[in-house]
């Protein structure tokens, strides 16, 4: 969801608790065609799609050159975070996001861009409020194991990642469940999973959200086999067929590798040429380049490309051919100010930031094109999962920027305020510099200066929000978790933990010289709350940009880019899907993912 831009990786996006610092590894490690798909947008308007259609394989097929029994080897990086194969114990962190649905399979999944589709389910369909959705399940369903999966071995899956005394790290995917709170405080055993029969189970939610199956995607609901996991004498479950995906994991040795068979008992077709993946545990600042060089031997088949390693990737003649730039785009970085700490009490100076800012300049001159400039709040991608057309930022003006510092009743240099951006010590050079000439185009266009401290660590600015109760001015990086707009509500809502305590959007603010921001808050709710309760797109879309408009005019925050994911994969793999949800690593091994040409050169 949201990752300061003083937090080196974007795996933040996933992070529940945005007061918890990330790791402080390289920022563009990320895991991570112009259809507009259906995915959850669509509820009413077509269904969820599948995720196994085989697209490619006869094709490839009729070629006669196929290799099978093929092991593979990718760079795993989990950015120093133990690396835990259950998901109920797994970290709510991005690598894992893309691992472990190649094992733990759940109702629904997320394809390359992020739209759902269906997975064990045969279909997921709200009422006319969607705060009571139902589950089929497809037949004959098997644990890797060989056991059953019903209805029941959901529910119980689902208890067990609620267990009070152990909730999954991901649990808060499951909290807009009636009863959770109850449940998770260890209070009550009534919680809104009801069993209808073998195949059928009913999700009844504490209030309408139509962006719901996202949340249903997520590893925290996948099934788990109970008599594996609650068996004495096995040691590791997670090794032990627990799992109902494509894939199970067969050996994990710490620090060094995780390894992948095909599940013997799933009903979808697998690849024909892959036998055994191996994931190469790569950790620490290096891991990008060691990737690399792993690459350039053949040792492994794919490696990230950040910006610091484009220029070595396109000059030479070999890896310039294999490199593979992401089209779409998933994230927004961001300007957040705190309502509540002068000047951004006033919303002409909010304004002002916003159109002092030359977003071509920044994506291509200060990021060197890691970035394309902004094109809403709601990442690019949001349109081709949903059909989301976002808001335009307000423009660059720096004509009009000065003109609002100056209304504001701001002179620099008689009565300037005293604002300050920190930026993590730790954080490289590299960041420290670019943030710093963000800066120095907002002072150059509207006149207004911002002290850049990085003199703090993060745990000391964390401590200083704390005191200052938000962020007085703060560069952020949202990530979408949905294939909706519904990230909108995540950053906007007054009541979300992302706004509250940080920048204070809220109906009680009062404004100056007659503004009311609070109106605008009291209107974005009911907007939101309108887009949660349809479930159909085109209204909702209305809804959630009306409320954008809401966000970019009163500059809750100001939209810079849009991150660029890139990376080199070998050409003999083929018919992997990626995206800018999946990033470098295949949304899935299946039927379509073949090796063939590897020994033509």
């Amino acid at each position: 969801m949201m990752s300061s831009s003083s937090d080196p990786s974007p795996f933040g996006r996933f992070a529940r608790n945005v007061t918890t610092s990330a790791p402080l590894h390289s920022r563009r490690d990320l895991i991570r065609s112009a259809v507009v798909l259906a995915g959850a947008a669509g509820l009413a308007d077509g269904g969820i799609a599948s995720a196994f259609a085989q697209r490619s394989v006869n094709r490839l097929a009729a070629q006669g050159d196929i290799e099978t029994g093929v092991e593979i080897v990718i760079p795993f990086n989990p950015f120093g975070l133990p690396v835990t194969l259950d998901p109920h114990r797994a970290p709510n962190w991005g690598p894992f996001w893309v691992l472990l649905p190649h094992v733990w399979a759940g109702l629904l999944a997320f394809d390359e861009l992020g739209a759902v589709v269906t997975d064990l389910a045969e279909s997921v369909t709200p009422n006319d409020t969607a705060d009571l959705w139902t589950a089929t399940l497809r037949s004959d369903l098997m644990f890797a194991s060989g056991n059953p999966i019903t209805a029941q071995t959901f529910v119980d899956s689902w208890r067990r990642a609620l267990n009070p005394q152990l909730p999954a790290p991901m649990a808060s995917f499951m909290e807009l469940v009636e009863g959770f709170d109850a449940f998770v405080a260890g209070e009550s055993d009534d919680i809104g999973f009801t069993v209808v029969d073998d195949t059928t189970i009913e999700i009844t939610l504490s209030e309408p959200y139509s962006s719901f199956p996202a949340s249903l995607a997520t590893f925290v609901w996948a099934a788990v086999d109970l008599a594996v996991v609650d068996d004495p004498e096995v040691p590791d479950s997670s090794l032990a067929g627990a799992a109902a995906g494509l894939w199970q994991f067969t050996e994990l040795v710490d620090g060094e590798r995780i390894v992948m068979e095909p599940n013997p008992h799933t009903s979808t077709p697998g690849s024909p040429s892959l036998a055994r993946i191996v994931w190469q545990i790569l950790d620490g600042p290096d891991a990008d380049n060691l990737a690399l060089d792993l690459y350039t031997s053949d040792s492994v088949v794919s490696a990230d490309v950040p910006a610091s390693l484009l220029e070595s990737v396109q000059g030479n003649e070999t890896l310039a051919t294999e490199l593979v730039t992401i089209e779409s785009h998933a994230s927004t970085m961001a300007i957040g100010m705190d309502f509540n700490q002068a000047p951004f009490n006033d919303i002409r100076v909010r304004q002002a930031i916003a159109a002092s800012i030359d977003r071509d300049a920044w994506a291509n001159e200060i990021w060197s094109s890691e970035f394309v400039p902004a094109s809403g709040l709601v990442p690019p991608v949001v349109a081709l999962t949903s059909g989301y057309e976002p808001v335009e930022p307000l423009p660059f003006d720096a004509a009009g920027a000065a003109s609002l510092i100056a209304e504001g009743g701001i002179d620099d240099q008689e009565n300037a305020p005293d604002i300050v951006y920190y930026q993590p010590v730790s954080d490289s050079p590299d960041h420290l510099a670019r943030h710093a000439a963000l800066l120095e185009m907002i002072s150059a266009n509207s006149g207004l200066t911002i002290r850049h401290d990085t003199t703090l660590t993060a745990d000391q600015i964390n401590a200083l929000q704390g005191d200052n109760g938000g962020r007085q001015f703060d560069i952020v990086w949202w990530w979408t978790v949905t294939d909706t707009a519904a990230l909108l509500q995540t950053i906007g809502s007054s009541t979300s933990p992302y706004m509250a305590g940080w920048f204070n959007w809220s109906p009680e603010l009062t404004g100056l010289d007659g503004q009311a921001p609070g109106e605008g808050v009291a209107g974005f709710n009911d907007l939101i709350a309108g887009a949660n309760e349809s479930t159909e797109s085109e209204a909702r879309n209305e809804a959630y940009r009306l409320a954008e408009q809401i966000l970019i005019e009163n500059a809750v925050y100001v939209p810079l880019g849009h991150w660029v994911q890139r990376y080199v994969q070998k050409p003999w793999l083929q018919g992997t899907r990626q995206g800018p949800w999946s990033g470098r690593i295949p949304v899935r091994f299946d039927a379509d993912v073949v090796v063939t040409g590897r020994t033509s050169g």
